[in-house]
Parts: structure tokens; sequence; C-alpha cells
């Protein structure tokens, strides 16, 4: 990879930037209120690099149809407390309210724009060439009131969307702390990793993590992998361990047309690695809201499995 044009690179005082972060947070079901700020506080040094720029902000809160899709109003509040002074808010992404509230911003205001994701073209668009994303209406409206793209939010960078890849044939693009960091890292252990060097694996977003286990596996850059959480539970399923239709079947839903492709594609991959694709030897399942520790010699299991069970997380701490 090239150098990576960053901040240092950009004089920002008096111009109106366009900040892309990703502080997508977890919410509390009944309260609303936030369980984690981590993603919020990782913004910071970029926002205090930004501290004479007039800087709009643009992310995310969850995808449509989930409990937690809601507005970024809260954010906003919260950003502000961690920052010590107002950051401005907008029910708007790129309407009329939103341009003017940009239009009447000062050096050194910062305003966040609504939930990107209530835009339809943010998911609609997900096929379209960064060039063909420029007639996105996001892009087509912001970039005429901005001087500068800079894009914070490395947790979505492998995906494609107006906010994300629109700005980048129509506004200078550098990437910000957060982002600048995380490269320097994954730069430095692809390049030259400790060896013996492993990959963590888990979540629900098991097809990102099944194609990223098997462009590692495969290019050498790591050792092993050691699946935790849905990677688990799909691994498991694979090499004869079925964990019950309450996991697979959640997977499913999430991954809805991706299902078989990603089962297809894990199955090829353990066929291949199998010897140093570790999986768990116990699980945790949610049973009526307890929880449950079961060796996967005893699976199925008709509760969901949500953890590793106590020897796995001893062995992966020891790996």
């Amino acid at each position: 990879m090239g150098r990576v044009l960053t901040l240092d690179d950009v004089k920002v005082d008096g111009m109106t930037v366009l900040l892309r972060v990703d502080i997508n947070s977890p919410l509390d079901p009944a309260s609303g209120a936030f369980l984690d700020i981590t993603r919020i506080e990782g913004i910071l040094p970029t926002i205090t690099r930004l501290i004479k720029a007039k800087t709009v902000l643009l992310t995310h809160q969850s995808r449509p149809g989930k409990d937690d899709f809601t507005t970024t109003h809260g954010h906003s509040r919260e950003l502000g407390r961690l920052l010590g002074r107002p950051v401005k808010w907008v029910e708007d992404i790129h309407g009329d309210a939103a341009l003017a509230a940009i239009e009447e911003l000062q050096d050194g205001e910062i305003l966040m724009l609504n939930n990107v994701r209530m835009d339809d073209e943010e998911f609609s668009r997900s096929n379209d060439s960064f060039e063909e994303l420029t007639n996105s209406r996001l892009v087509v409206r912001l970039a005429g009131v901005a001087d500068l793209f800079v894009y914070d939010a490395f947790a979505c960078g492998h995906r494609n969307s107006p906010s994300i890849t629109g700005f980048t044939y129509v506004l200078p693009c550098v990437a910000g702390e957060l982002m600048r960091r995380e490269i320097d890292a994954l730069q430095g252990t692809a390049r030259n990793p400790e060896r013996p060097s492993i990959a963590v694996l888990g979540g629900i977003k098991v097809d990102d993590s099944i194609a990223v286990a098997d462009n590692m596996l495969r290019n050498g850059s790591i050792d092993a992998v050691w699946a935790t959480g849905g990677v688990a539970n799909l691994f498991l399923s694979i090499s004869g361990h079925d964990p019950g239709n309450a996991s697979l079947d959640f997977l499913a839903a999430e991954l809805k047309g991706k299902w078989l492709p990603t089962v297809e594609s894990a199955s090829r991959l353990y066929e291949d690695y199998s010897e140093v694709i570790h999986l768990p030897v116990d699980v945790a399942a949610n049973v009526a809201g307890n929880r449950l520790d079961l060796n996967v010699q005893k699976l199925p299991v008709d509760a969901p499995i949500l953890d590793l069970g106590v020897q796995s997380t001893i062995n992966l701490s020891q790996a």
C-alpha cells in the first residue's frame, strides 16, 4: 500500500470538513442510554486536530429494522459532554435543514448530521462504483458545501456506500487519526508479523470473518485462527458438532442471502486448514436467562450459544 494522506498533509483552518466516523454504539434497550462509549472516545484525537475548522460529522447507528436503529441526537450530546463544549445536531442528512446548518457554522464549531443510514441510498447503492456514487443525493448536496473529506470510520472501512466512498472523486480526501493508527498497525502486522501469529475471529458478521480468515491463511500472513462467537458456531457445525437450530437459525437470519455462500466458503476453508482452525472445546448457552456451560460433545442444545466455555477461554488466553 502506498502512503496514505492524513491530516498532516492539509491545513484545515477555516475549511468546512466532512468527517465520516463510526460511533455506532450499544444502547440500553429500555432507556436508550449508551452502554459503551469507546467508539465516541476514539474519534476525539481527530476532532482535536480539526479545532480551527468547521466540522460536519457523518455517522450511523445500527441499521433499519434493528431495535437500536435511532437518530444520532444522543451521540451529539455524548460527544459534547466528552469535549466539554456544544456539538450541534440537525434532524436531517442532506436536505435544506442540513445545508442551512452547515452554512451557519463558524470556525471551531461542530455539527452532527442525523443517522446516514436513514437515507436509503446508503444500502441500495452498495454495488455502485466510487465514480457512480458521486451522483448520490448525499454526495451531490454535501460536496457542494465542503472543502475536505476526512475518513475516520475504520470499523466500516470495508463497506461501499455514499457516505464512505462517495466523496473520493469530488473532494480531497485524507485519513483521520484513528484510521491512520489502525492502518499503521495493520501494515506492521502484515509486513513483518511476529511468529506464531494468530487471528481471533468472532461476532455475527460471519461472512466478513470467513473472508478475512480465508485471505490471511492462504497468503500466509497468519499461522492459525481461533474461532469464537458466530464464527465458532458455524465451524462447529461444519466439523460435526451441531450447535443446534437456535444458533444456526440466528446466523442464517442475520446473513439472509449470504448464508449459504458463507457456509460453502467456510466448508472449503475448514477442509484445507482444519489443523490450524481452533474451535471451542466447550460453550456457554443461554438457558432461560441462565448460563449453562456445555462440552461440545454434548451438543446440540436448544438454547442459543452466546459465549465460549470456561476451558475454551483458558485455552485462548494461553494461545
